[in-house]
């Protein structure tokens, strides 16, 4: 143990786990964040003990000195038509598969927890996605990657590759000829970063083969790696100058050339590569980044697509895009294209559900079961497979915020999903907790990618904030 931390340790009879020990981290709040690997032992209401080759015996510690503990989470195989991601009053989104939708509840069939149920008044809204075969999805750690550099500049910490430097690190994710590709990237200053994908080596900063997806201040840009010159319009991403950390979402045919950007679910972007038929192609996915600040990708995942977008690019930012775009091409010397921007398709009206094909329909749910939803119209009950449901439209509430308690914590799970909930009781393979949000439930010890602790108090939050970079 470092010699500056300075914590009460406590000789107290707490609920131990007799799994076998796992890999973990435990990381404590004082200025200079010391940590521990080892496993978690026992946790309580007010404390937790932590197992660690350094340490004489399974040593207690308070949790008011605890920032977070990691854990080993461990994602299941299944299969399922949709994902709903319900997004709650307080910040959190919960994943899942939608069971039921009430007047008074909101409810999820979860990998970690079984059946859920979310109070209405506390839910701010509920999306679907189609749920495709995953291909890949990580990263779970640094096996498989290849970084470009003899001495390794990328780290894996908390589910995510993180790096300050120019590397690039990349695999080989078995992307299909037609692919979704999702990420999610944090950064600090300005965002710099090289997307390459159906790259065939990624030993180097420049693969031979493939697409390259450059995204430079709040601009992005496309070529093929085997052209001289890029192809399309550039486009206008906004949300690379409002944020410091994004969902970017690559749907790609090598079959037809289109390729299609989503930035935090908006298309920002659809290019058609005219000279599709004379690249060449390989499986790999590439992260380069063009700066020094830090840089973090997680929740990369690659399933196979349809070949359809859902949306075209927004329109003002395309127009900007395309202004940029013909400077480029007039420096060049090169002719400007006819080409008139995609139109948008219309909102769908309030209290509509928009559904995968672009129309919408306004009606009331009436049951769901077995992934398929009824909606009671005007004119009749319609059946749709969840998976074609774009959002779920709930029943106009008063919402209310959570009631903060002492003791709260916000766990992490494998697929992203964060829940807030104070602690009531841990088994070997279990941890039980409760919350205004869905009561009591009891959750998969082997789900949890992270726990957090103090997480309303200020000064940890800046700690944590610090840390999360």
């Amino acid at each position: 143990m470092k010699p500056r931390l300075a914590l009460v340790v406590l000789a107290a009879s707490l609920v131990s786990v007799t799994a076998e020990p796992q890999p973990s981290i435990i990381r404590f709040a004082n200025t200079t964040m010391d940590q521990l690997s080892g496993s978690l032992g026992a946790l309580s209401a007010d404390r937790l003990v932590w197992n660690s080759p350094i340490l004489e015996k399974p040593t207690p510690f308070w949790l008011k000195s605890v920032l977070e503990v990691t854990l080993p989470a461990t994602l299941p195989e299944f299969n399922a038509t949709h994902e709903a991601t319900v997004t709650l009053m307080n910040g959190d989104t919960v994943r899942g598969q939608v069971a039921a939708v009430t007047d008074d509840t909101v409810t999820l069939d979860t990998w970690y927890a079984g059946r859920l149920g979310f109070r209405r008044v506390m839910v701010r809204d509920v999306a679907i996605d189609a749920r495709p075969a995953l291909v890949f999805s990580g990263p779970t750690g640094l096996d498989g990657w290849t970084q470009s550099a003899k001495v390794a500049a990328w780290t894996y910490e908390n589910g995510a590759l993180r790096t300050s430097s120019g590397v690039a690190i990349g695999r080989d994710v078995g992307l299909p000829d037609e692919c979704v590709i999702g990420f999610d990237v944090a950064w600090r200053g300005s965002l710099m970063l090289n997307f390459n994908f159906f790259a065939e080596d990624v030993s180097s900063e420049s693969p031979a083969v493939g697409y390259q997806i450059s995204c430079q201040g709040n601009y992005a840009t496309i070529r093929r790696q085997n052209a001289a010159m890029q192809f399309g319009d550039v486009a206008n991403i906004p949300e690379f100058k409002e944020n410091e950390k994004v969902r970017l979402e690559v749907r790609a045919s090598r079959t037809s050339g289109k390729i299609c950007l989503y930035v935090n679910g908006r298309c920002g972007a659809v290019w058609k590569d005219p000279g599709v038929a004379k690249g060449k192609f390989g499986k790999f996915i590439q992260f380069v980044p063009q700066g020094k600040e830090t840089l973090r990708i997680s929740a990369i995942k690659v399933a196979a697509w349809d070949g359809a977008s859902e949306e075209a690019a927004d329109e003002e930012a395309a127009m900007q895009g395309m202004g940029m775009g013909m400077n480029l091409r007039l420096q060049r010397g090169l002719a400007i294209p006819e080409t008139k921007p995609e139109s948008k398709p219309k909102p769908a009206e309030e209290g509509r559900m928009k559904l995968r094909n672009g129309d919408s329909i306004r009606g009331e749910v009436t049951s769901i079961v077995d992934g398929i939803i009824t909606i009671k119209t005007r004119f009749a009950d319609v059946k749709l497979p969840v998976a074609r449901v774009r959002n779920i439209v709930l029943k106009p509430a008063s919402l209310e915020e959570p009631i903060r308690r002492n003791g709260d914590v916000r766990a992490w799970f494998g697929d992203g999903s964060s829940l807030v909930f104070c602690l009531d009781a841990l088994t070997s393979e279990t941890l039980t907790g409760h919350s205004q949000l869905f009561g009591t439930a009891t959750f998969k010890l082997a789900a949890f990618n992270r726990i957090e602790f103090n997480i309303y108090d200020p000064q940890i939050t800046d700690l944590r904030a610090k840390e999360s970079m």
